[in-house]
């Protein structure tokens, strides 16, 4: 009688949705959970809490940021009288974004980090690497080493939609305030579009809750009573209590669907524009922007406007639905995609040429630096180098707020990429093929100085797009 009272109980709160790690191994010897404390938040944490991450470091960087007296508090009281635990130093929290491994966050939180590791729910730990991010948005995204297969599989975050959001609900933020992992906290939805200005930073659509957002909770999800993420947690209120800030998902997809792009993982492309943004169509769709000339996609006979609603048999309504498939796709993988006309085409992707993929990571253009040249510019004929023919201004690269790129101009004289000198454009290629969107470089630039005609040798870091 008690087994199958126990099977029943089970069952209810499959029923539910609540998972098992809630209850007791030995569920027969426990009383059962009422009905009445499985409340809709409960069953929203439970939903959320697989997909939310602890992001740490084992070493720390100082950095001036509008995030600096967070950062002191969070750290000074405590960790100067006492080691942090395996020497793991909680920065903040992420939401997993991509079965593969993918994990968004806010660019402040890793921005500290010498190395950076996160750590799953079920206490697992992962190190992880920087892989695009917008300053001026205070986002970015990572990507964590390893196989996601089976037992060690991922679980993704549900997004709610961008406009749907009501004002006095109940909304739920979940992260790591002062390292004390997955801790929940709940309140409302205060208001949205607020403004808000820290430092370079200024937004206009800022959701306002008045759930505890303590430092730690930085980057991890504000999620809606259907357990979906409706914003990331930005910051608090210095001189209030009970006033937090989130990050909302319209801004959230925008820049996901632009990193989410296999340009900046595998070095191959379709034809789609680096900063081309998908637009809603009318059946349900998504219609493409401007695509590059001669590319794959075009020469598939897709076209600017063209509605897509399947990618290799998956429904697309959405940006990030495309970008969830899109960004995966390997070169020489032939994609399908499937069009509101009924038409199916099929696209196979290629590797970037190589003045692409050097434009793609470094937003320049680039030619060898011949002899005829040295003469021309007052070099010793046995100097080697790339000249900067082209140094592209798209809106684009100022996302990550390079200053290497408002110092370096036309006509300046790269000599050395990481450590390795540069004799033609192919040794560069050759360097950025190997390399993957948010890896820094030292650069080796001659800046020259054309109206005095002086010549100052530069070392910049270069952070690749």
């Amino acid at each position: 009688m008690i087994m199958r009272f126990s099977i029943l109980v089970i069952m209810i709160f499959a029923y539910l949705g609540i998972p098992g790690f809630l209850f007791a191994s030995d569920i027969s010897s426990k009383p059962a959970v009422s009905a009445v404390r499985i409340s809709p938040t409960v069953k929203a944490v439970n939903r959320a809490l697989p997909w939310v991450v602890n992001i740490g470091t084992q070493e720390l960087t100082r950095v001036k940021d509008p995030f600096d007296l967070f950062f002191n508090q969070f750290f000074n009281p405590y960790y100067q009288r006492q080691e942090p635990v395996s020497k793991f130093y909680p920065l903040g929290s992420g939401v997993i974004v991509d079965a593969a491994g993918l994990v968004l966050t806010n660019y402040h939180v890793v921005q500290r980090a010498g190395s950076i590791e996160i750590r799953l729910l079920n206490g697992k730990s992962y190190p992880a690497l920087l892989v695009g991010y917008d300053q001026p948005n205070d986002l970015c995204l990572l990507r964590m080493k390893g196989e996601f297969l089976d037992s060690e599989a991922l679980t993704a975050a549900s997004f709610a939609n961008s406009d749907d959001l009501l004002l006095g609900e109940t909304v739920i933020s979940i992260g790591n305030p002062f390292g004390l992992e997955h801790s929940v906290s709940s309140g409302v939805l205060s208001a949205f579009n607020r403004s808000l200005s820290e430092g370079n930073m200024s937004f206009s659509d800022i959701i306002q809750t008045d759930a505890a957002i303590n430092p730690g909770n930085s980057g991890g999800p504000l999620v809606n009573l259907d357990g979906d993420l409706i914003g990331i947690n930005l910051a608090i209120q210095q001189d209030a209590q009970g006033i937090g800030f989130a990050i909302p998902l319209a801004r959230i997809e925008m820049f996901l669907s632009y990193w989410l792009r296999p340009e900046h993982f595998s070095n191959c492309y379709l034809g789609l524009q680096t900063d081309g943004v998908l637009s809603a169509g009318k059946n349900g769709g998504l219609c493409l922007p401007e695509l590059l000339p001669e590319s794959p996609m075009t020469k598939a006979g897709l076209l600017a406007g063209d509605e897509v609603v399947t990618l290799n048999g998956s429904k697309v309504a959405r940006r990030l639905d495309f970008a969830r498939q899109f960004w995966a796709i390997q070169a020489n993988q032939v994609v399908e995609f499937g069009l509101a006309s009924g038409r199916q085409a099929k696209v196979r992707a290629l590797p970037m040429p190589g003045d692409m993929l050097i434009r793609t990571r470094l937003g320049v253009s680039v030619q060898k630096l011949t002899p005829s040249l040295c003469r021309v510019m007052g070099f010793a004929e046995n100097i080697s180098g790339l000249v900067i023919s082209e140094l592209l201004q798209q809106e684009r690269f100022s996302m990550q707020r390079n200053l290497w790129r408002d110092i370096i101009k036309r006509g300046d004289v790269i000599l050395e990429f990481a450590g390795k000198k540069l004799s033609d454009t192919d040794s560069l290629v050759s360097l950025l093929e190997q390399s993957y969107s948010g890896q820094t470089y030292r650069m080796i630039v001659i800046s020259i100085n054309h109206e005095r005609r002086t010549y100052q040798p530069l070392a910049v870091d270069v952070t690749l797009n």
